[in-house]
Protein backbone atom coordinates (compact mmCIF):
# COMPACT_ATOMS: atom_id res chain seq x y z
CA UNK A 1 0.00 0.00 0.00
CA UNK A 2 1.37 3.54 -1.03
CA UNK A 3 0.30 6.51 0.50
CA UNK A 4 0.72 10.33 -0.94
CA UNK A 5 2.71 13.13 1.33
CA UNK A 6 -0.50 14.66 1.14
CA UNK A 7 -2.56 11.98 2.65
CA UNK A 8 -0.10 11.62 5.69
CA UNK A 9 -0.22 15.61 6.38
CA UNK A 10 -4.38 15.11 6.18
CA UNK A 11 -4.12 12.56 8.79
CA UNK A 12 -1.74 14.47 11.12
CA UNK A 13 -3.41 16.05 14.17
CA UNK A 14 -3.40 19.81 14.58
CA UNK A 15 -2.81 22.96 11.69
CA UNK A 16 -0.45 20.56 9.48
CA UNK A 17 1.60 21.96 6.26
CA UNK A 18 4.18 21.50 4.16
CA UNK A 19 6.26 24.22 2.45
CA UNK A 20 9.68 23.62 0.28
CA UNK A 21 12.83 24.85 1.47
CA UNK A 22 12.28 28.40 0.72
CA UNK A 23 8.94 28.60 2.78
CA UNK A 24 6.64 27.90 -0.57
CA UNK A 25 3.83 26.20 0.95
CA UNK A 26 2.88 22.84 -1.41
CA UNK A 27 0.60 21.42 0.63
CA UNK A 28 -1.84 21.21 3.65
CA UNK A 29 -3.94 19.14 6.46
CA UNK A 30 -7.33 20.13 5.20
CA UNK A 31 -9.27 18.42 7.80
CA UNK A 32 -8.08 19.94 10.83
CA UNK A 33 -6.78 23.41 8.71
CA UNK A 34 -10.44 23.81 7.10
CA UNK A 35 -12.32 23.22 10.95
CA UNK A 36 -10.40 26.10 12.03
CA UNK A 37 -10.91 28.49 9.24
CA UNK A 38 -14.77 27.76 9.59
CA UNK A 39 -14.24 28.93 13.37
CA UNK A 40 -11.45 31.45 13.19
CA UNK A 41 -13.77 33.65 10.17
CA UNK A 42 -11.38 32.24 7.54
CA UNK A 43 -13.78 30.86 5.29
CA UNK A 44 -11.57 32.46 2.68
CA UNK A 45 -8.92 30.04 3.28
CA UNK A 46 -10.68 26.76 3.19
CA UNK A 47 -8.94 24.04 1.25
CA UNK A 48 -5.50 26.53 1.51
CA UNK A 49 -7.26 28.67 -0.58
CA UNK A 50 -5.13 32.15 -1.20
CA UNK A 51 -2.33 30.07 0.83
CA UNK A 52 -1.10 26.99 -1.75
CA UNK A 53 1.46 28.28 -4.01
CA UNK A 54 2.55 31.50 -1.40
CA UNK A 55 5.19 31.59 0.72
CA UNK A 56 4.48 31.33 4.54
CA UNK A 57 6.08 34.47 5.26
CA UNK A 58 3.53 36.59 3.62
CA UNK A 59 1.47 35.21 6.55
CA UNK A 60 3.91 36.06 9.40
CA UNK A 61 3.18 39.66 10.57
CA UNK A 62 6.05 41.85 11.81
CA UNK A 63 9.66 42.02 10.47
CA UNK A 64 10.94 40.45 13.72
CA UNK A 65 8.62 37.60 13.52
CA UNK A 66 9.38 36.46 10.45
CA UNK A 67 13.35 36.96 10.74
CA UNK A 68 13.28 34.57 13.79
CA UNK A 69 10.89 32.07 11.65
CA UNK A 70 13.53 32.48 8.49
CA UNK A 71 16.38 31.65 11.02
CA UNK A 72 14.58 28.60 12.07
CA UNK A 73 14.18 27.05 8.30
CA UNK A 74 17.79 28.33 7.76
CA UNK A 75 19.34 26.19 10.61
CA UNK A 76 17.30 22.82 9.69
CA UNK A 77 18.13 22.96 5.97
CA UNK A 78 21.75 24.06 6.36
CA UNK A 79 21.10 20.98 9.16
CA UNK A 80 22.58 22.82 11.99
CA UNK A 81 19.91 21.84 14.12
CA UNK A 82 17.39 18.97 14.19
CA UNK A 83 14.08 20.58 13.87
CA UNK A 84 12.80 23.48 16.05
CA UNK A 85 10.02 23.31 18.67
CA UNK A 86 8.15 26.45 20.63
CA UNK A 87 5.43 27.40 22.63
CA UNK A 88 3.37 30.14 21.22
CA UNK A 89 -0.62 31.36 21.63
CA UNK A 90 -3.05 32.29 19.00
CA UNK A 91 -5.83 33.55 20.66
CA UNK A 92 -9.50 34.57 19.42
CA UNK A 93 -11.59 36.98 21.52
CA UNK A 94 -13.15 34.74 24.06
CA UNK A 95 -10.26 31.85 23.98
CA UNK A 96 -6.83 31.87 25.30
CA UNK A 97 -4.86 29.24 23.19
CA UNK A 98 -1.46 28.18 23.56
CA UNK A 99 0.14 25.83 20.71
CA UNK A 100 3.18 23.59 20.48
CA UNK A 101 4.64 24.14 17.20
CA UNK A 102 7.31 21.92 15.54
CA UNK A 103 8.88 22.37 12.49
CA UNK A 104 11.20 19.66 10.96
CA UNK A 105 12.78 18.49 7.78
CA UNK A 106 11.29 15.49 5.34
CA UNK A 107 14.35 14.05 4.21
CA UNK A 108 14.69 11.89 0.37
CA UNK A 109 17.82 9.94 1.25
CA UNK A 110 20.15 12.69 2.84
CA UNK A 111 18.51 15.56 1.46
CA UNK A 112 15.99 18.06 2.91
CA UNK A 113 13.11 18.29 0.09
CA UNK A 114 10.60 20.02 2.45
CA UNK A 115 9.79 21.23 6.02
CA UNK A 116 6.34 20.31 7.75
CA UNK A 117 5.56 22.81 10.08
CA UNK A 118 2.82 21.38 12.56
CA UNK A 119 0.62 23.11 15.59
CA UNK A 120 -0.97 21.68 18.23
CA UNK A 121 -3.39 23.26 20.38
CA UNK A 122 -2.20 21.89 24.49
CA UNK A 123 -4.44 24.28 26.48
CA UNK A 124 -7.44 26.30 26.04
CA UNK A 125 -9.41 28.81 28.48
CA UNK A 126 -12.25 30.34 27.96
CA UNK A 127 -12.00 33.98 29.14
CA UNK A 128 -14.50 37.39 28.78
CA UNK A 129 -14.34 38.78 25.15
CA UNK A 130 -11.33 40.69 24.37
CA UNK A 131 -12.06 42.76 21.36
CA UNK A 132 -8.20 43.26 20.90
CA UNK A 133 -7.95 39.48 19.62
CA UNK A 134 -10.57 40.06 17.20
CA UNK A 135 -8.46 40.03 13.97
CA UNK A 136 -11.12 40.16 11.58
CA UNK A 137 -12.02 43.23 12.91
CA UNK A 138 -8.89 44.87 12.99
CA UNK A 139 -8.40 44.44 9.08
CA UNK A 140 -12.12 45.90 8.77
CA UNK A 141 -10.54 48.84 11.16
CA UNK A 142 -7.36 49.12 8.55
CA UNK A 143 -9.37 48.57 5.55
CA UNK A 144 -11.36 51.63 6.75
CA UNK A 145 -8.26 53.99 6.77
CA UNK A 146 -8.84 54.63 10.68
CA UNK A 147 -4.74 55.75 10.32
CA UNK A 148 -5.31 58.23 13.79
CA UNK A 149 -6.06 55.33 15.99
CA UNK A 150 -2.58 54.47 18.11
CA UNK A 151 -0.40 51.50 17.23
CA UNK A 152 -0.39 48.68 20.09
CA UNK A 153 2.57 46.20 19.89
CA UNK A 154 1.32 42.29 20.64
CA UNK A 155 3.81 40.01 20.73
CA UNK A 156 3.16 37.24 18.49
CA UNK A 157 4.33 34.47 20.59
CA UNK A 158 2.80 35.53 24.38
CA UNK A 159 0.01 37.65 22.99
CA UNK A 160 1.42 39.98 25.68
CA UNK A 161 0.78 44.16 24.94
CA UNK A 162 2.47 47.05 25.19
CA UNK A 163 0.93 49.86 27.37
CA UNK A 164 0.64 52.18 27.04
CA UNK A 165 -0.78 51.89 23.16
CA UNK A 166 1.31 54.26 21.03
CA UNK A 167 5.07 53.81 23.34
CA UNK A 168 7.54 52.04 22.44
CA UNK A 169 9.98 49.65 24.27
CA UNK A 170 12.01 52.61 25.79
CA UNK A 171 8.87 53.64 27.78
CA UNK A 172 6.14 51.00 27.28
CA UNK A 173 5.65 48.12 29.64
CA UNK A 174 5.03 44.41 28.39
CA UNK A 175 1.50 43.38 29.56
CA UNK A 176 -1.02 40.75 29.38
CA UNK A 177 -4.14 41.74 27.55
CA UNK A 178 -6.03 41.29 30.47
CA UNK A 179 -3.80 43.87 32.80
CA UNK A 180 -4.09 46.19 29.59
CA UNK A 181 -7.86 46.83 30.05
CA UNK A 182 -7.95 47.19 33.70
CA UNK A 183 -5.64 50.14 33.48
CA UNK A 184 -8.03 51.68 31.30
CA UNK A 185 -6.55 50.63 28.13
CA UNK A 186 -8.93 51.16 24.93
CA UNK A 187 -9.53 48.51 21.62
CA UNK A 188 -9.54 51.22 19.16
CA UNK A 189 -5.81 50.35 18.13
CA UNK A 190 -3.85 49.44 15.57
CA UNK A 191 -2.45 45.53 16.32
CA UNK A 192 1.62 45.49 15.03
CA UNK A 193 2.64 42.40 16.04
CA UNK A 194 6.37 41.44 16.65
CA UNK A 195 8.26 40.20 19.90
CA UNK A 196 8.17 41.48 23.34
CA UNK A 197 11.95 41.36 24.44
CA UNK A 198 11.79 38.33 26.85
CA UNK A 199 10.06 36.16 23.49
CA UNK A 200 13.15 38.19 21.70
CA UNK A 201 15.47 36.33 24.42
CA UNK A 202 14.29 33.31 23.81
CA UNK A 203 13.59 32.38 21.00
CA UNK A 204 16.91 30.36 20.22
CA UNK A 205 15.97 27.69 22.57
CA UNK A 206 13.29 26.71 19.74
CA UNK A 207 16.11 25.15 18.18
CA UNK A 208 16.74 21.35 18.81
CA UNK A 209 19.48 19.22 18.11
Amino acid sequence: MQFNMEDIVDSMEGITYLTDTGGMIFAIGRRHWNRFAADNDGLGLVDGSGVLGHSLFDFISGDDVRDRYRHFLSAIISHRVGRARLLSRCDSPAVERELMITVTPIYAGDTIEGVLWQSLTIGETIRPRLDLFDFAQQRRLAADGLKSWPILGMCSYCQDVRFPAGSCDADGAWISAEDYYHRGGDSRVRISHGLCPDCFEDADAALCA
